[in-house]
C-alpha cells in the first residue's frame, strides 16, 4: 500500500488530477449529443431496387428473385426477408454479428454485379440500417387556401430550409400539384401520319438552354439555342413532323393543366385541406442545431410578412421530446443524489464525512461522462437512465472505505495510521466487489438486437460509473478523510447493542442443531419458489413504449375502397376523436387503398386528466365498433405485436391456410383487428393472347405487349416553368384500357394490314396482390394482429397451442414472429446473461477467496434475491420486461458485494483465531453499518425513478421498482440467510474432506 503513503504526504497530486479531471470533463460535455435513444448501427442492410410500371408480380419474378438468388451466395449473411410491390422491390438482409462490416461489402459487390443484368430496374440504393430517424421535424400548413398554402410550402419554406446547413433534405406532402398532360388522338394521329415518337421526340427536345459558340465579333456574348417552354401556348403551337409537312400539336392531341394532391389523401383534424413538411438533419448537426435553425428561419420568414392566409403550424419535434424527457430524467438524478446526501448525513452524522461524500458524487459522474465522450456515447434516455441507477451505487465502495478509516480513528489510531490501515482492510473487497459489478455487465453482448444494443449502453455506462467510482474511493477519499474526517475515540463496549444482541442470538440459535440450519434454509428457498409463480401474474413485455403522450394506429380497409369510402371513414374517426378528452391533435393519412394510418397527439403530461394506456383503449374500442358501419377490416398499433408466417409457394394456397388460422386466432381472447398481408390486394383483369389468331397475321405476344405498353404508357417528356413552379409535361397515349371492346378502335400494324388489337386478346378475372413477401427467398404471407386487455405473454400461449395444432399441407409451414418471437428470443437470452454473469462473478470470488465453498455461499443469496424483485413487479403491476431483467443483474452485483463484505471480515477475523459464531458476531457488527447504508444510498438514488409518473415512468419504473425490492429484501437475506449458509457448507465441506480422508 505504498501508494496510498504517496498519495498522503503529496496530497496535491489528487488535488490537482481531480481539478483537471472535471475540466476536461466538463469541456467534453459539451461534445455529448442529446439524443431520444442511442443512435445504433444495425446489422442489416436494405436493398431497394426501383423500376417503372412494372406490377408486384413481374418485380417479384424479374427483380426480387435474380437478388436473391445472387445473395445465397454471399457470406456472412443470416438471413434475408423481401416485399414485392408494384415499381418497387424491397430485401431486407441480416448480417452475421462478427462478419457483417464484412459481408456488407462482398453484398455491395454482389449487387452491383447483378445490377447490370436486371432491365426493367433503373435504379437499386443499398443502405446499412441504423435507429436514426430521416425526418425529426414535422409541421402543418393549414386553415388557408390550398395554392396559397402550397406556393408557399414549395417556393418559400421548402428552399429556404433546405439553405440551411443544417438540414438535409424538407419533404413537402399534400400540396397541390399540376401537371400539363398531352393526351394523344389515336384517330387524328392516323389521320395526319403522326407517330406516338414523333410526338415524343419533339417535346423532349425542347427545354434546351445551351452554348453553340461564339460569334465573329470580339466581346459579343454567347451564341445560346432556348427553345424552353414558358406557358400553355407553345405547348400547344408545337410543330409536329407529318406525312405530308407538319401539324400543330393542338390538333393530334388534348392539352390541358391538371391539378392532384400529390397523389396523397391527408386529413388534420378531420380537414384534409392542408400541407405536411417534414425535416431532415445532416449527419454532422445535431437534434438540438436542426430545431434551433428551423426555428430561427421560420421566425425570420414570419417577420418577413410571408405567413399570410393560413397558419403554420409544428406538430412534432424531435428534440423537444428528447429535451423533455433528458430534463426530466435529469431532474430525477438530481433529487436522488440530494437524498444520497442527505441520508449520508443521517447515517454518518458528521459533517466532514457528508461534505467529502457529497463532493465525491458529482466528480464521480462527470468522470463518467468523460468515459462516455471517449467512447462516442450521446446523452440520451438509456444512458441517462444508467447513470440515475449507478448513482446509488457509486458511494458504495466509498462508503465502506470510509467507513473503515472511521472504525479506526474511534479506536485511537493516528490519521494517516487510521487511514492506511483502514483502506488496507477492505481494499481486496472492495477491488473483488467492483469486478463483480463489471463482470455481471459483459454477458450483456449476447443480447442480440435494438434490445441489446439498449442493454449494452446501460451496462457500459454503469461500468463506466464504477470505474470512476473506483479511482475516487481509492484516491480522493483517502486523502480527504485523513485530516478532514474528525472522529472522537470510541471505546469498544463489549455489551452489544439490543439489535445486534437478537442477532448474537439468532446466530448461536441456529448453531446449536443442524436440523435448524437445514430448515432455514429450505424455508427460505421454498418461499423462493413459490414466487415464481409471480411470473403467471405480472405483464410481461420486451420493451417499454418509449413515446410521450403520441400514439399511432393502423386501420385496415376492405379491398376496393374508394376515396369516398377513405373520407367518411376520416370524418367518422375525427368526430370520437374530437371528444375523446386529453386529445390535442391528430393527423390521418392514407397508405394505398386499403390502409389508413392515424397519428394522435395528447395533451402534455402536466395537463392531462387520463392517462396514454386509457386514451389508447378508448381509441381501440372506438375503431373497432367503426367496423360495423364502414369498411373496416383491422385496426390496431401500428407495431404489430402479433406477426405470424405462413411459408410456401403457391399464392392461393398460401391465402386460404391464412384465411383458416386467420379465423382461429381470431377467436382468442384478447387478440383484435387480425388481417393478413394478402389482403391488401386488387381485383385485375389478365390479359390472355389469342395466339393462333396472332400468327396468322404474323404477330408475336411481344408485339402485342408492346403496343398495349405504348398505350399505357405516360412518361415525363419536359416541363414548363410558371408563377415560379416548375410544371412537368406529361405525354399520354390516350386510351384507357378497361377491357377487349375499349380496344376496337385501336389498331395494330400486321402482314395483313392494320386490324383492331381486340381480334387478339381476351381478358379474364383474377386478383393480384399489391404485394408479394419472401423468407429467405421462399413466398410467406404474413397475419398481423395486435392485443387488448391481455398481457402479450398470456396470449402468446393461446397462439403457439392454435399454431402447434394447425395443419398444413407438405412443403408449408407456420411460423411465430413480431414482438411475440421477441420476447421468447429476449427471454433465453437474458437466462444465458444470467448464467453467464453467475459463473464470472463466481470465478472472481473463488480467486478472491481462494476457495470454492465460499463463493458458493455469496451466490447462493442471488435466487433469494429474485424473490424481493418479483414480489415488487408482482406488487406494482409494473412490466417485467428488459429494463426489470437489467434491475436483476444489478442486483447480482450489489448482493454479491455486500456478501464479498461480510464473507471476507468473517474469513480475516478467523484467521486472527477468533473462534467461527464469534468471527460471525463480530463481522456482522463491523460490516452492517456500511452494508446499510450503500443499501439507503442506492435505493434513495432509485426512488424518484420509481415514483415518476406518466410517460417517464414507463422505462424508469421497471429497473428502479426491481432494485429498491430486490435490494431490500436483499437486507434481510444478508443477516438471516447468509451466516446460516455460511456455517452450513463449512459443515458439509468438512464432513466431506474427512470422510474422503478416511478413505
Amino acid at each position: 500500500m505504498n501508494w496510498i503513503k504517496v498519495l498522503l504526504r503529496r496530497k496535491f497530486i489528487v488535488v490537482y488530477a481531480i481539478i483537471g479531471m472535471v475540466v476536461v470533463s466538463m469541456m467534453f460535455m459539451d461534445t455529448l449529443e442529446n439524443q431520444f435513444y442511442p443512435e445504433v448501427t444495425y446489422d442489416t442492410v436494405t436493398v431497394s431496387a426501383e423500376a417503372s410500371n412494372v406490377p408486384a408480380s413481374d418485380m417479384e419474378e424479374n427483380v426480387t428473385v435474380p437478388i436473391e438468388e445472387a445473395l445465397s451466395n454471399v457470406e456472412g449473411i443470416q438471413g434475408y426477408e423481401s416485399v414485392s410491390t408494384d415499381d418497387l422491390s424491397s430485401i431486407t438482409v441480416t448480417l452475421q454479428e462478427e462478419v457483417g462490416d464484412d459481408a456488407y461489402e462482398q453484398l455491395k459487390n454482389t449487387v452491383g454485379e447483378v445490377e447490370g443484368s436486371i432491365s426493367t430496374v433503373h435504379d437499386i440504393e443499398i443502405s446499412r440500417n441504423t435507429s436514426a430517424q430521416r425526418y425529426e421535424f414535422y409541421m402543418d400548413i393549414h386553415d388557408g387556401d390550398i395554392g396559397t398554402m402550397t406556393t408557399f410550402g414549395e417556393t418559400t419554406l421548402k428552399p429556404r430550409l433546405e439553405s440551411l446547413q443544417e438540414v438535409k433534405e424538407v419533404r413537402v406532402v399534400g400540396q397541390m400539384e399540376r401537371t400539363v398532360m398531352v393526351q394523344l388522338e389515336p384517330e387524328q394521329m392516323n389521320q395526319a401520319g403522326v407517330t406516338y415518337d414523333d410526338v415524343e421526340n419533339v417535346l423532349q427536345q425542347q427545354n434546351d438552354n445551351v452554348s453553340i459558340g461564339r460569334s465573329n465579333e470580339e466581346d459579343t456574348p454567347l451564341l445560346t439555342w432556348n427553345t424552353s417552354l414558358q406557358d400553355m401556348e407553345e405547348i400547344e403551337n408545337l410543330l409536329i413532323p407529318a406525312e405530308n409537312g407538319v401539324v400543330l400539336l393542338s390538333t393530334i392531341a388534348d392539352i390541358k393543366v391538371e391539378e392532384s394532391r400529390n397523389n396523397q389523401e391527408l386529413w388534420r383534424d378531420g380537414d384534409n385541406n392542408y400541407v405536411w413538411v417534414s425535416v431532415g438533419r445532416t449527419n454532422e448537426a445535431t437534434q438540438a442545431e436542426l430545431t434551433h435553425a428551423v426555428r430561427s428561419e421560420l421566425k425570420a420568414i414570419e417577420q418577413e410578412g410571408n405567413i399570410d392566409g393560413f397558419v403554420l403550424d409544428e406538430t412534432i419535434v424531435q428534440s423537444d421530446f428528447v429535451e423533455n424527457s433528458i430534463g426530466n430524467l435529469q431532474t430525477n438524478v438530481l433529487i436522488g443524489g440530494f437524498l444520497v446526501v442527505l441520508v449520508l448525513f443521517l447515517f454518518l452524522r458528521n459533517v466532514a464525512a457528508t461534505v467529502i461524500m457529497a463532493i465525491s458524487i458529482p466528480v464521480t459522474v462527470l468522470m463518467t461522462f468523460l468515459l462516455m465522450a471517449l467512447f462516442d456515447f450521446s446523452i440520451n434516455l438509456i444512458s441517462l437512465l444508467g447513470i440515475g441507477i449507478g448513482l446509488g451505487m457509486v458511494v458504495d465502495s466509498s462508503i465502506v472505505i470510509m467507513e473503515s478509516i472511521y472504525k479506526k480513528k474511534e479506536r485511537g489510531l493516528d490519521d494517516r495510521e487510521a487511514t492506511i490501515q483502514g483502506t488496507k482492510e477492505v481494499f481486496t473487497p472492495v477491488i473483488a466487489s467492483t469486478l463483480t459489478t463489471i463482470m455481471v455487465f459483459l454477458p450483456i453482448g449476447l443480447i442480440s438486437g435494438q434490445v441489446g444494443e439498449f442493454a449494452k449502453v446501460i451496462a457500459a455506462v454503469i461500468v463506466f460509473s464504477q470505474l470512476s467510482a473506483l479511482i475516487i474511493c481509492f484516491t480522493f477519499i483517502p486523502v480527504m478523510s485523513e485530516k478532514w474526517l474528525k472522529v472522537k475515540q470510541k471505546k469498544e463496549s463489549s455489551k452489544p447493542s439490543a439489535f445486534f444482541a437478537k442477532i448474537d442470538r439468532y446466530i448461536d440459535w441456529m448453531g446449536q442443531k443442524t436440523r435448524r440450519k437445514v430448515g432455514i434454509v429450505l424455508l427460505f428457498f421454498l418461499v423462493f419458489l413459490a414466487s415464481l409463480s409471480l411470473t403467471f401474474f405480472t405483464p410481461v413485455t420486451v420493451l417499454p413504449d418509449f413515446y410521450d403522450r403520441q400514439a399511432e394506429f393502423y386501420v385496415g380497409l376492405e379491398q376496393q375502397t374508394t376515396l369516398e369510402d377513405r373520407e367518411r371513414v376520416a370524418e367518422s374517426m375525427s368526430q370520437f376523436l374530437s371528444e375523446t378528452e386529453d386529445i390535442e391533435g391528430y393527423n390521418t393519412r392514407n397508405f394505398g387503398q386499403n390502409q389508413m394510418y392515424l397519428y394522435v397527439k395528447m395533451t402534455p403530461e402536466e395537463e392531462a386528466t387520463v392517462s396514454q394506456n386509457e386514451i389508447n383503449s378508448v381509441i381501440h374500442d372506438e375503431l373497432q365498433e367503426m367496423s360495423k358501419d364502414h369498411p373496416i377490416t383491422a385496426s390496431g398499433s401500428v407495431t404489430y405485436p402479433i406477426q405470424i408466417s405462413i411459408k410456401g409457394d403457391d399464392l392461393d394456397e398460401l391465402r386460404g391456410l391464412a384465411d383458416g388460422l386467420g379465423a382461429e386466432l381470431a377467436d382468442i381472447s384478447g387478440i383484435q383487428g387480425i388481417t393478413s398481408t394478402f389482403e391488401n390486394s386488387r381485383d385485375e383483369q389478365r390479359i390472355v393472347v389469342d395466339r393462333s389468331s396472332a400468327a396468322m397475321d404474323g404477330l408475336t405476344p411481344t408485339d402485342i405487349k408492346d403496343e398495349l405498353t405504348l398505350l399505357s404508357t405516360i412518361r415525363e417528356t419536359g416541363t414548363i416553368k410558371a408563377e415560379g413552379f416548375s410544371i412537368p409535361v406529361m405525354l399520354s397515349y390516350g386510351k384507357e384500357i378497361q377491357d377487349a371492346t375499349s380496344l376496337e378502335e385501336v389498331e395494330i400494324n400486321t402482314n395483313n394490314g392494320e386490324k383492331p388489337l381486340s381480334d387478339y386478346i381476351t381478358f379474364e378475372e383474377a386478383l393480384s396482390p399489391n404485394e408479394i413477401a419472401h423468407e429467405d427467398g421462399e413466398r410467406v404471407i404474413q397475419l398481423l394482429g395486435d392485443v387488448d386487455g391481455r398481457d402479450l405473454s398470456e396470449v402468446s400461449d393461446d397462439i403457439y397451442q392454435v399454431v402447434n395444432n394447425y395443419r398444413v399441407e407438405p412443403g408449408y409451414s407456420v411460423e411465430v414472429g413480431g414482438q411475440i418471437a421477441d420476447q421468447e428470443t429476449t427471454s433465453h437470452e437474458m437466462y444465458l446473461v444470467l448464467l453467464s454473469a453467475i459463473l464470472l462473478v463466481f470465478a472472481i470470488m473463488s480467486i478472491q477467496f481462494n476457495s470454492l465453498i465460499h463463493p458458493f455461499v455469496v451466490m447462493s443469496v442471488i435466487p433469494l434475491t429474485l424473490t424481493g424483485v418479483l414480489a415488487g413487479l408482482f406488487v406494482t403491476q409494473t412490466d417485467l420486461n428488459l429494463l426489470s431483467a437489467m434491475g436483476m443483474l444489478i442486483l447480482i452485483g450489489i448482493v454479491v458485494n455486500n456478501g464479498i463484505l461480510l464473507i471476507d471480515r468473517m474469513k480475516q477475523l478467523r484467521i486472527a483465531g477468533m473462534e467461527r459464531y464469534d468471527a460471525m458476531k463480530k463481522a456482522c457488527k463491523e460490516r452492517y453499518r456500511p452494508i446499510f447504508i450503500t443499501f439507503i444510498t442506492t435505493v434513495s438514488a432509485t426512488i424518484p425513478l420509481a415514483i415518476t409518473t406518466g410517460h417517464a415512468g414507463q422505462y424508469q419504473q421497471p429497473m428502479a421498482i426491481a432494485l429498491i425490492f430486490g435490494l431490500s429484501f436483499s437486507i434481510f437475506i444478508t443477516l438471516m440467510f447468509l451466516p446460516v449458509a455460511y456455517v452450513l457448507f463449512e459443515d458439509i465441506a468438512q464432513k466431506m474432506k474427512d470422510r474422503f480422508y478416511k478413505r
